[in-house]
């Protein structure tokens, strides 16, 4: 256990001095408010190999890109409306760094507790072995996050993919939040249309809007 912790020590550290964000003046919807935002995948291991890639659609459309694009689009909103975020990795720093995977998810909703966050956001895109799967999904755990989950799920429904899951799921994210707590996929990237979407850079702005206005709707001013 003692190794443990100081390996989510090291993470703590790595991903508050390189990752977090400094609020613009200006609109007060979030000021004082703190986000922590988990672009899915992109972990390697010591040596550069891959630890944890996520799902690549047929035409090569990888969710660690698609993840980290809205989550950076996502931030820059959160900012502008006087927050304060922080990213769990961004386009300066685009993979973590791990040796065993469990660990390494738990460890940044670990920071979300750690820096008493308003809420924890892990963003994903979803894949299947089948090509018709569509649909977004909305994942959460524990009862203080069933408001952001809902407004999570009202604002993905607006985007026309369709549902693919809406239920409490006990995930490695999801069991170790304790602050709000959602893991959102923002649809499949093995469906050659909705991948083509999740690619296109106007797409991931309208996700990242809808994912500020369910944050807006929960915890703005």
């Amino acid at each position: 256990m003692l190794s443990c912790r100081r390996s989510l020590a090291t993470l703590f550290f790595v991903f508050t001095v390189v990752t977090a964000g400094t609020a613009r003046a200006g609109d007060a919807t979030f000021r004082g408010e703190l986000f922590v935002l988990d672009p899915g995948h992109g972990a390697r291991y010591p040596d550069g190999s891959a630890l944890n890639v996520g799902a690549v659609g047929p035409h090569g459309v990888q969710e660690q890109v698609v993840a980290l694009d809205v989550a950076e689009d996502l931030a820059a909103l959160l900012r502008s409306a006087g927050a304060r975020v922080v990213l769990t990795r961004s386009r300066a720093r685009p993979f973590r760094i791990g040796t065993v995977k469990a660990l390494e998810n738990r460890s940044r909703a670990a920071l979300a507790n750690r820096l008493h966050a308003t809420a924890f956001v892990a963003i994903h895109a979803d894949g299947s072995t089948s090509p018709g799967e569509r649909g977004t999904s909305v994942f959460w755990l524990r009862p203080n996050s069933i408001a952001l989950a809902n407004a999570m799920r009202g604002g993905l429904a607006t985007l026309g993919l369709g549902e693919s899951q809406f239920r409490a799921r006990d995930l490695a994210v999801t069991d170790e939040a304790r602050v709000p707590a959602v893991l959102v996929e923002l649809g499949f990237v093995s469906n050659p249309t909705q991948e083509a979407l999740l690619a296109s850079p106007a797409f991931q702005d309208r996700e990242a809007h809808v994912l500020r206005d369910a944050l807006v709707k929960t915890f703005g001013r």
